[in-house]
């Protein structure tokens, strides 16, 4: 097995980081703030779960739902579809996390 490229292990640390951050995060979130290679895992996540729309009716979903599905892809069962880490924007991950 090869090491990792240095973009590979930025990506890495940004995905663990986001997840991490999601376990803690107090703020609910707009779909639309769910970084587009999440966004996906988390629709189907929240198959089923309540949601809230904003004054812009933009789907919004509770920060535990999203904690939860966090936790899911940390410790349960992760993604269900391969994420190439050469295609992880690090900076929109970083992005995410300021908001």
């Amino acid at each position: 097995m090869s090491p990792m490229s240095p973009h590979n292990q930025q990506a890495y640390r940004a995905l663990r980081a986001y997840l991490t951050y999601l376990l803690a995060n107090q703020r609910d979130k707009a779909l639309s703030e769910v970084p587009l290679l999440f966004r996906a895992s988390v629709e189907l996540f929240m198959q089923g779960k309540t949601m809230y729309a904003d004054a812009a009716d933009q789907p919004i979903i509770y920060a535990h739902d999203l904690a939860a599905w966090a936790y899911q892809v940390i410790y349960v069962s992760g993604l269900e579809y391969p994420l190439p880490l050469a295609a992880v924007d690090v900076d929109c991950l970083r992005r995410a996390m300021e908001g």
